[in-house]
């Protein structure tokens, strides 16, 4: 667990949302900051980037525990994601705040930033796309696989490797191997089989937050071409690419992403 952080859930529909939430260690306290983690990874991908970020309540969302629910179909999407992650800030009375979404947590993103409009100041997708056409094709093979394979914890540990340029020390990346080995197989297939069949391109006019689009040089998935699509969607956007990063490079290059979303976050707020 991030130092600070303690577990809460909220109840939607039949199923239970858990998120870990760390109150603002410094006197800004600024819009809350949320957290969506891709998929193979987990909440905890987000550890250093919550300690980044002293100033911000963060509140990073285990989209996993939606698979708890014995009615999980309704949640097995992107937009059921993003529904979900609406009904936590209807509930915590969040009236405005960021979100920063990597891979599956950025599709996501993106749907709760469509349907949710000014509610959401500022967006941060990192690693992911409006659609999952043009992913790589080594990626994309692996994730068929594993779907329609049986569960097998050393194919899952390729798969969470994939996401980064660099391994964390072993006992952080066997604790993100457990959440993701330990997870309903078959709610994350679901949602990874519909994330597949979604095309986000017509939402992405919606998109009123300033937006910042970050990609790992050396991500294994996404490509420039998923970049580019966000960018000509989305009204208010601009691109970063993190040298010599992954697909989750808040985990593998963490000072670099944590300087990234601290300009973008704080910056011109305090200039203004």
């Amino acid at each position: 667990m991030a130092a600070g952080t303690t577990r809460e859930w909220i109840d939607v529909a039949d199923a239970r949302l858990v998120y870990h939430r760390r109150a603002p260690l410094a006197a800004d306290q600024g819009e809350p900051v949320i957290l969506l983690h891709p998929w193979f990874g987990c909440w905890q991908f987000w550890r250093r980037t919550i300690e980044a970020l002293p100033e911000r309540e963060t509140l990073a969302v285990d989209l996993y525990s939606l698979g708890g629910a014995d009615d999980w179909q309704r949640f097995a999407s992107p937009q059921g994601l993003a529904e979900a992650v609406g009904a936590l800030l209807d509930v915590l009375g969040i009236e405005r705040c960021s979100v920063v979404g990597n891979s599956m947590g950025g599709i996501a993103a993106q749907a709760l930033a469509a349907a949710r409009g000014d509610q959401i100041g500022k967006l941060v997708l990192v690693g992911t796309g409006a659609r999952t056409v043009g992913v790589k094709p080594e990626f994309r093979l692996a994730l068929d696989q594993w779907i329609a394979g049986p569960a097998d914890r050393a194919f899952t540990e390729r798969l969470v490797d994939a996401l980064l340029a660099r391994r964390p020390a072993p006992a952080e990346f066997d604790e993100f191997v457990e959440m993701v080995a330990t997870a309903n197989k078959a709610f994350m297939g679901a949602v990874l089989d519909r994330a597949f069949a979604l095309d986000l391109r017509p939402e992405l006019a919606k998109i009123t937050a300033a937006t910042l689009v970050i990609r790992g040089e050396l991500d294994a998935a996404r490509t420039r071409a998923h970049v580019e699509e966000l960018l000509a969607g989305i009204p208010r956007s601009t691109a970063l690419e993190i040298p010599g990063a992954g697909h989750s490079p808040q985990v593998d290059s963490p000072e670099a992403f944590a300087r990234a979303l601290r300009e973008f976050l704080l910056g011109q707020e305090r200039e203004s």
